[in-house]
């Protein structure tokens, strides 16, 4: 096809040989054009620089940032309003003065601290009383707004993010349990929803080492709403810790309720004995934990194990959700009759060394009066360590 295009121009060119000449010279001048053109365009290209990504626009809030300034050690405090942030920078205004807003690199940034405007009393007198819907209240609000913030370095919203999630986490729990419709229902996992919601925006603050706990909290927040495989995903986000980690209590709890309702019951227990074990004093976990042990040896028809757990966690946490859970699970294997017969091999108390005639005691703390449910979700004890 080549040899008859060239045939045919040649043939032109020797029929009519100005014709010719000036067809050439016009290709050249117009290959000539397009080149200078692309020229000139690539440098254009390569000076301008590519546009910045538009900062999210956000409701304002107040803090004061301590900024590195350029490469010098020297730094300044800025009292700011963030209006906004891209993945690299914060959009803000200055609080007096200046009306223009200005972006500052998040690399700079060496501490952030919001002026958080909330009920501190009414929030200390719902945690005090384990209100947690009013905890609820009481902080989201002012919370809220500082979340897309959380990834500033050693910034003051990160730990009362934690607490706000797990608030939600308590709250949501009693909603669920107490439901008896499915609006509550629904309204439960709404709550569960809007916890990991914050325990996501927590897990950005690689920061801190508390990103992977927010992590953790949120594949529980997940699994609260049914959602298995996502909450699987987000747990190979955290290295598996070592005993001694805060994330230890929660990533063995986490891959235990996974094991469980994978059917893998006697792998389930292994995962939770580990939490169990070597997290006893946190107390966000322990008393899960022991609960989803207690579910387990019922499933592998323990119930003599199962029948001791349930009644020292009643025991152990008396006047929380936690408590009552456990109370039900004991009522189940009472009512089950399953611990009648003296056990072959008595087994003392994994925790405790119980050796007392447990039927005895299960039955006695079943028959006593319930003490009013004006606590919910954690044991006083643990209560001003942990949230």
């Amino acid at each position: 096809m080549m040899t008859q295009a060239y045939r045919s121009v040649r043939g032109d060119r020797i029929a009519n040989p100005i014709s010719a000449v000036a067809r050439s010279r016009c290709a050249i001048r117009t290959r000539t054009l397009a080149a200078l053109a692309a020229a000139v365009c690539g440098a254009l290209h390569a000076q301008t620089p590519a546009a910045a990504p538009r900062p999210v626009n956000l409701p304002p809030i107040k803090a004061r940032l301590l900024i590195r300034e350029g490469n010098k050690d020297a730094t300044i405090n800025r009292e700011v309003v963030l209006l906004g942030h891209t993945s690299q920078a914060l959009l803000a205004q200055a609080t007096r003065g200046e009306s223009e807003s200005f972006q500052v690199d998040k690399a700079r940034v060496l501490r952030c601290e919001f002026a958080f405007d909330y009920d501190r009393a009414a929030l200390a007198a719902a945690v005090r009383d384990y209100d947690w819907a009013a905890a609820v209240r009481t902080l989201a609000p002012s919370l809220r707004v500082a979340l897309p913030y959380l990834d500033l370095a050693d910034n003051n919203g990160l730990d009362l993010a934690m607490d706000l999630g797990m608030y939600m986490v308590l709250s949501a729990d009693r909603e669920r349990r107490m439901a008896s419709d499915d609006a509550s229902r629904e309204r439960a996992l709404k709550q569960y929803e809007a916890a990991y919601d914050v325990f996501r925006d927590a897990g950005r603050a690689d920061w801190s080492p508390l990103a992977p706990v927010a992590i953790l909290k949120g594949c529980r927040a997940l699994l609260a709403q049914g959602k298995d495989e996502a909450a699987a995903t987000n747990l190979k986000r955290v290295e598996k810790p070592a005993p001694g980690d805060p994330t230890y209590g929660h990533y063995w709890l986490v891959q235990g309720e996974l094991l469980r309702r994978g059917g893998k019951t006697r792998e389930a227990l292994d995962a939770i004995v580990q939490s169990i074990v070597f997290a006893d004093k946190d107390a966000e976990t322990f008393p899960s934990a022991l609960l989803l042990s207690a579910d387990c040896y019922t499933a592998l028809g323990e119930h003599y194990r199962a029948r001791d757990v349930y009644y020292e966690v009643a025991v152990l946490f008396t006047g929380t959700d936690w408590a009552t859970d456990a109370r039900i699970g004991l009522q189940a294997i009472m009512d089950g009759k399953k611990t009648l017969e003296a056990e072959k091999s008595p087994i003392e108390n994994v925790f405790f060394h119980v050796t007392e005639d447990m039927n005895k005691l299960a039955e006695d703390l079943l028959k006593a009066r319930a003490e009013p449910k004006t606590t919910v979700g954690a044991p006083k004890a643990a209560a001003s360590a942990n949230f």
